[in-house]
């Protein structure tokens, strides 16, 4: 969308945090790739960044945090929790410091593609009526093979068609209007310690707000071995009820819709091998390859 700093500023009149997380298990060369991406590669630069060190960090990522405190100055808002109290109450802590009229969901393993935050401020700009603006993924392996572009519905009426089935929105992709949670009072539910950004789009849409995605890539998602090892059946269980408690919000206690989250349970309770043949299926493909 964005071809250059002049042409953005001229349309920017609004300003935009990071919201970030991070914890022990994540590597100082993830987190240091990640913040390169929202800073020094990024066309439009965050206000802020926000970064919660959930729980006590290794020597390299305390390294690392402090390498970025030295670049970014005040820029960077750090919140320290003494133990790890998870992603979901987490990224409510962050919220409430930030005062900017966007947030930028990130994840630290992720990252950014250069011109992400600048065409996600011009289209919300843009756009009042929209709350939620995420983008398409490009899918990677740890040898950096590219495998799919993984694209999201574009407007919000495909995005109420399909939420039953597949998430709207990319949460480490998204960009949120601050006042959803400083006016409308939506959080982060910290009743789901998993797939909390499931809960927050079912909430969002029910408050009648609306979401949106734009076409371009604007992550870059490493699709690891991790990826299938990390959903367990404590995950599995909360994505179901997640998605069992939208459907009927949302479409009503009685449709053929829940058997798309009972098939989504059974496929996370497979052996990881079969996961990971579904995860690279061409029935896969076709649903999230949408031009």
């Amino acid at each position: 969308m964005s071809n250059n700093i002049k042409s953005i500023e001229s349309k920017n009149n609004s300003s935009f945090s990071v919201l970030a997380s991070v914890y022990y298990k994540e590597t100082a060369n993830n987190l240091n790739r990640c913040f390169k991406s929202i800073w020094d590669e990024q066309l439009l630069k965050p206000n802020q960044i926000v970064l919660i060190e959930d729980g006590p960090l290794t020597k390299e990522l305390y390294l690392t945090i402090a390498k970025w405190q030295s670049i970014l100055g005040d820029v960077l808002k750090l919140i320290v929790n003494e133990s790890n109290i998870g992603l979901t109450k987490s990224l409510n802590k962050g919220i409430k410091v930030i005062d900017t009229d966007y947030i930028a969901r990130v994840d630290t393993d992720d990252v950014s593609t250069p011109n992400r935050f600048a065409d996600q401020v011009v289209f919300l700009n843009e756009n009042p009526d929209i709350a939620v603006v995420g983008g398409a993924l490009q899918e990677y392996d740890v040898k950096h093979k590219n495998y799919y572009i993984r694209r999201y519905p574009l407007t919000h009426e495909e995005a109420l068609a399909t939420m039953y089935k597949l998430a709207p929105v990319a949460h480490p992709a998204a960009m949120i209007r601050t006042a959803i949670f400083k006016d409308a009072g939506l959080k982060y539910n910290e009743k789901y310690r998993y797939s909390q950004d499931m809960a927050l789009w079912f909430d969002i849409v029910q408050a009648g707000f609306k979401i949106a995605n734009l076409n371009e890539v604007v992550l870059l998602f490493e699709c690891g071995e991790d990826v299938f090892r990390r959903r367990d059946k404590r995950r599995a269980l909360c994505e179901l009820k997640i998605f069992w408690k939208g459907i009927s919000r949302l479409y009503g206690p009685i449709t053929y819709k829940y058997i798309y989250c009972i098939m989504r349970y059974l496929l996370r309770l497979m052996p990881e091998w079969v996961t990971a043949k579904a995860y690279s299926s061409n029935l896969r493909k076709s649903m999230i390859s949408r031009k």
